[in-house]
């Protein structure tokens, strides 16, 4: 049960971010110059951010942190930071 959602949970964060959040600096408020250093947070330590963002999400609270967190990984790597950071 917990392995199961443990898959579920940053997948449903994902859809949300898709549906409701189409920009990390809208919907956090923060300046493109912030964007791009938590971007090159996920990206350096991100096995770590990622396990972070799955224990809070698991803990309550957490579920649009990982999804950021997931989307963000993924978009550093299909297109680089910079695209990420823009996002």
């Amino acid at each position: 049960m917990k392995k199961n959602l443990l898959l579920v949970l940053p997948i449903v964060g994902i859809v949300g971010l898709f549906v409701g959040a189409p920009m990390l600096t809208a919907n956090l408020g923060i300046s493109s110059y912030a964007a791009k250093k938590v971007i090159d947070i996920i990206n350096t330590g991100s096995a770590v951010a990622t396990i972070i963002a799955l224990v809070t999400a698991v803990v309550g609270g957490g579920l649009i942190t990982a999804g950021i967190v997931a989307t963000a990984k993924s978009l550093i790597k299909k297109y680089g930071a910079k695209y990420a950071a823009a996002w």
